[in-house]
């Protein structure tokens, strides 16, 4: 099963807590503080990045709500403006208003 984001996080961090437990068992495959910074420098900026996604997400849906909402406004004038048009125009003329209804 794959990780989820959040424990691919815990496990960088504990990786450069590991890395600096036993920086002097580690030199000879040249893996030391810079590394185990350069970990914590990536889980920093993916934390920061994973914020302000969610931050985008929450946005896009208050904005897809409110597309809805406008949508559905249009659609409702439309079909009234129809409903009008239909009563004050004769069936010839209807599709002068985009109306290609035949009743």
């Amino acid at each position: 099963m794959a990780k989820s984001f959040a424990q691919k996080l815990s496990d960088a961090r504990l990786m450069a807590a590991g890395i600096r437990a036993h920086l002097e068992d580690l030199k000879g495959v040249s893996l030391g503080e810079e590394q185990a910074s350069a970990i914590d420098a990536a889980v920093a900026a993916l934390g920061e990045l994973d914020n302000k996604q969610e931050k985008l997400k929450a946005e896009l849906k208050t904005c897809t709500a409110e597309l809805d909402a406008k949508s559905k406004s249009l659609g409702d004038a439309v079909l009234d403006a129809k409903k009008r048009v239909k009563l004050s125009i004769s069936q010839s003329g209807w599709q002068e208003f985009g109306i290609p209804d035949k009743r």
